[in-house]
C-alpha cells in the first residue's frame, strides 16, 4: 500500500475513530513519534484540498459575476529581462 494512502488512514483512525497514535503506530510497524508526524502531514495535506476546494469555488463565483482571468504569465517573456 502506497506511504501516502498510510497517512491518511492513520490520520482517519486517529481524527475519526480515536484510535491512539502508539496504538497505530503498532499497527502499521513504524514509531509513534513517525505516527504523530504522518498525521499532522495528513492533516496540512486535507486542509489544503479543502482550501484549493474553497479557492475553486471562489473563482467560479467571481467568473460568474464577470470577472475573468488575466493573461496567463510566459516564462517566454522574461527572458530578455535581467532579474
Amino acid at each position: 500500500m502506497h506511504r501516502e494512502k498510510y497517512k491518511k488512514m492513520a490520520y482517519v483512525l486517529h481524527t475519526e475513530f480515536g484510535y491512539t497514535k502508539t496504538a497505530i503506530a503498532n499497527l502499521m510497524q513504524i514509531s509513534p513519534q513517525q505516527m504523530g508526524q504522518w498525521i499532522k502531514e495528513a492533516g496540512y495535506e486535507i486542509r489544503l484540498n479543502q482550501a484549493n476546494i474553497e479557492i475553486d469555488a471562489l473563482k467560479n463565483e467571481l467568473m460568474q459575476i464577470g470577472y475573468q482571468p488575466q493573461k496567463p504569465l510566459n516564462s517566454n517573456d522574461f527572458i530578455d529581462l535581467d532579474f
